[in-house]
């Protein structure tokens, strides 16, 4: 992907998150009726990916059928029951959980990123999401719609941030100048 598609879309997730900070309660509420939605048709589309795979091995299914299975239950659970849970457990927790393991993610990804210029932005938004996603996770009793609203949009300017980064990095070609620094070095 060129570097200037990621800068838009870094910027329309920072518009976003901007739009949802200001916003934080109607875009939440708005959100928890979308959400169920939203998971049954990833579901449905991880299911009809194993139906519809032309190989058809055990291990390349399971994991996928499962996603799919789980995806429909979220979604079906929080439509027919009560929409802040999905079967036993809240969504404040589920929440947490994405903040935590995306910024985990983040971070295990900025390991190879420490040569770069851009090496602060990517700590500081991977750091950003374990900490939203740790506050979340310890006041789950306390979070209310405007505070889900609020840490929902910080989530986005710190992705938006990230992936800003990820394309100032590609537009100063650093992977390539650190290709064939390694390459000399070897």
């Amino acid at each position: 992907m060129k570097w200037q598609v990621q800068a838009v879309l870094a910027g329309v997730l920072a518009a976003l998150g901007l739009y949802v900070l200001f916003n934080p309660v109607s875009v939440t509420g708005l959100v928890a009726g979308i959400i169920p939605w939203l998971l049954l048709g990833a579901g449905a589309i991880y299911l009809l990916g194993v139906v519809l795979r032309k190989r058809r091995r055990p291990l390349t299914m399971i994991l996928p059928g499962l996603v799919g299975v789980f995806l429909a239950y979220a979604g079906l659970s929080m439509k027919f029951g009560d929409p802040r849970t999905v079967g036993p457990i809240g969504l404040s927790f589920l929440f947490a959980l994405v903040l935590v393991g995306g910024g985990a993610a983040k971070l295990l990804t900025v390991l190879d990123l420490r040569r770069s210029r851009y090496f602060l932005i990517f700590l500081g938004a991977g750091a950003i999401s374990v900490g939203m996603g740790l506050l979340v996770l310890f006041n789950w009793a306390a979070v209310s719609a405007g505070f889900i609203g609020v840490v929902l949009g910080l989530e986005l300017i710190a992705d938006a941030a990230f992936l800003g980064a990820f394309a100032f990095r590609d537009r100063d070609k650093e992977e390539q100048k650190e290709a064939r620094a390694a390459d000399q070095a070897a």
